[in-house]
């Protein structure tokens, strides 16, 4: 091999490495952006459905998803997808919903039953009868649910005002805002904003209920509503027994509902686990 040959081999290796390095360091980047994870922090209190996360509790994102423990917590906005030019547009059901049997006066605004018919049944109008008139169908239809009091549309709008029988005031908009796309970048900064937020007010002793219903609360606040919590659990002789305390103390307008006050029941064999945590936590507070 000649001169020109082996300097031809030397720099056709050469510009090959650097190609495979620049390969591998964009995996690397594309991979701490698909998930990072914060430091574990000792304080504060986690529930779940009234489940509780035994700290120290570890924050962690992958994608757009934010976890605690491992357990899933929140997605603040959809993960980009690419977009499909031979993707085809979902179809309306072409049998007008009823409302389901579960769907009763206790149903609330979080319940899945709820909102699955609320959004099969508009997609359904705004199909047969088009958005206008779709809006004011839906009026009748939100005001045929046991749930709800009374429904008018708010003038001209494309929102409906909504009364619960809890006595809760809603205003449910019919037709998404529409908005730009936001990219990758965007929504992983949304989201680690959100996580260090997460991982800031644990470390400040707060308190986080996921589920239903979201609460967050300030170290000042554990003896509000946890203490109440635990003593119900303590002192209620049965499931139903705690039920009508707590509901007595936390009507639905504060955003506890009788099935979250079930979930704490169902899990009242951690609470020897999470007590001694609270009555530390509230230690000279109360």
């Amino acid at each position: 091999m000649g001169r020109i040959d082996i300097a031809f081999a030397i720099i056709f290796t050469m510009t090959l490495l650097k190609a495979q390095g620049e390969k591998i360091g964009a995996e690397t980047e594309d991979a701490r952006l698909e998930q990072r994870t914060w430091p574990a922090v000792s304080n504060g209190l986690v529930f779940v459905e009234g489940e509780f996360l035994p700290p120290p509790y570890t924050v962690s994102r992958v994608r757009n998803e934010i976890y605690i423990n491992g357990k899933f917590m929140d997605a603040p906005s959809p993960w980009p997808k690419k977009k499909d030019i031979n993707s085809t547009k979902i179809t309306p059901p072409i049998v007008d919903p009823d409302i389901p049997h579960d769907l009763n006066e206790q149903t609330t605004m979080y319940d899945d039953v709820y909102i699955r018919y609320i959004y099969e049944k508009r997609r359904y109008l705004f199909n047969k009868h088009g958005q206008d008139k779709g809006i004011d169908m839906m009026v009748d239809v939100y005001t045929s649910l046991p749930c709800i009091k009374s429904a008018r549309r708010v003038d001209d709008s494309t929102s409906i005002s909504i009364i619960w029988k809890s006595g809760e005031i809603d205003r449910v908009r019919q037709v998404p805002p529409k908005r730009k796309d936001i990219s990758k970048e965007q929504v992983i900064m949304m989201s680690d904003n959100l996580c260090e937020t997460y991982v800031q007010d644990l470390n400040h002793n707060d308190y986080f209920m996921f589920g239903n219903p979201y609460r967050t609360g300030i170290q000042d606040g554990y003896g509000q509503f946890l203490v109440p919590i635990a003593e119900a659990l303590k002192t209620s002789k049965d499931e139903e027994t705690f039920v009508t305390v707590m509901t007595n103390k936390f009507p639905m307008i504060t955003g506890f509902t009788e099935k979250a006050f079930r979930s704490f029941y169902k899990h009242k064999d951690q609470l020897p686990q999470w007590e001694p945590l609270l009555q530390k936590r509230c230690k000279g507070r109360q």
